[in-house]
């Protein structure tokens, strides 16, 4: 309705915003098209996503992965979608001077991503001392059919369940596998099945290069083995792998790092070298999961919300172990420490196949029905 509202100025100017333009399109333009009156439209502008109305008002959709971009003209008001995704100097340094002028208004929508700086924003406007700010929120059983919320429950590590269901800012502190226990997780009955596929998850390095192998058996997943090799390349990597296990070769699914599509140092791909050793069964993703997601997907098989361990390892998996047990969060960088050199590259790998065929599977609104989250 703001659209309508009559000011001293000729051009009222209002924003849409997500933390980039490609993600701000697709949150915002048809439903804003579809929002909008037909009779209050006078142009729409489908290349630069902005609306102009017949009394002169203007509504932008714009991304934000660069903020001075919203710089250089006032704005009346506008909507910051995925607040906690965006850079966490864009409001203070960039909207907030950008709205002065006109003394506009704006909205912060979005979920919960550790603490950081909209967690400190949504602090500021719970605690009252500042009354131009109100904090509104709606817990996922409000909107969500409690079927789902139940499944999401089986599903999701009690963190990220708090964090995407309970709207609860999480701390991304201390140990990064917080789920794992030595007790819960580490199974010397586990053992290897040449009945079964043999999956070799792969993370490709040079200093230490470390191979995860598991095998599925009803949903669980079980590493009854691993490969650490230092200095060292490719095709020594797989020569240790079929040395083990070249009997079952036409058994052997190959799941990691999607970088492994680029070039080596031996001319050619990762994958080619390992296709052309008879390793042809490759399984990957065209571009790699973000960090955190790979994170929450191990956290959940480690265990879910109502406390099943979807995941254990052999006691011989030591480097996937020495991961679990020792990964710490950078600082309050939200993502994990690799000063340690030994470390990442057993959950790095594992976590390629586990994003990929394990992924979580957050419910969130139906953007399609709903303007705003």
């Amino acid at each position: 309705m703001a659209l309508a509202e009559n000011k001293p100025w000729p051009d009222p100017r209002y924003f849409a915003a997500a933390p980039t333009r490609a993600q701000a399109k697709r949150i915002f333009w048809k439903d804003l098209k579809d929002l909008v009156p037909g009779n209050w439209v006078k142009r729409v502008y489908e290349t630069d996503l902005c609306i102009v109305t017949r009394s002169g008002s203007e509504l932008w959709v714009v991304g934000l992965d660069k903020p001075q971009r919203i710089e250089g003209t006032p704005w009346d008001g506008g909507v910051l979608d995925e607040y906690a995704n965006m850079k966490p100097t864009a409001w203070t340094e960039n909207i907030r001077p950008a709205l002065s002028d006109r003394k506009g208004w704006c909205w912060f929508i979005g979920v919960p991503e550790g603490l950081n700086h909209y967690r400190e924003l949504a602090e500021y406007a719970r605690s009252g001392v500042d009354g131009d700010w109100g904090f509104y929120s709606w817990h996922s059983k409000d909107i969500i059919d409690r079927e789902e919320i139940e499944a999401a429950r089986r599903h999701l590590d009690p963190r990220t369940f708090r964090q995407e269901y309970e709207g609860s800012f999480e701390a991304a502190s201390g140990r990064v596998y917080y789920a794992y226990s030595r007790e819960k997780h580490e199974d010397g009955s586990i053992r290897f099945d040449p009945h079964r596929p043999i999956i070799v998850c792969c993370d490709f390095n040079v200093r230490v290069s470390v191979w995860e192998l598991l095998q599925i058996r009803g949903g669980l997943v079980e590493v009854f083995d691993e490969i650490v090799q230092r200095d060292t390349n490719t095709v020594e990597m797989a020569k240790e792998l079929l040395r083990r296990y070249g009997p079952y070769k036409k058994n052997i699914i190959v799941y990691g790092d999607a970088s492994g599509r680029n070039r080596s140092t031996a001319g050619k791909s990762d994958y080619a070298l390992l296709f052309e050793m008879g390793l042809k069964n490759q399984r990957i993703k065209r571009a790699n999961p973000s960090v955190k997601d790979r994170i929450n997907a191990l956290n959940s098989m480690l265990e879910t919300a109502t406390g099943r361990v979807r995941l254990t390892h052999h006691p011989r998996c030591t480097m996937l172990r020495k991961d679990f047990e020792s990964l710490r969060w950078r600082g309050e960088a939200d993502e994990p420490d690799k000063s340690d050199m030994e470390l990442t590259h057993a959950t790095d790998a594992l976590g390629y196949f586990i994003e990929k065929e394990f992924p979580l599977r957050v419910e969130r609104f139906d953007r399609r029905k709903r303007f705003y989250k």
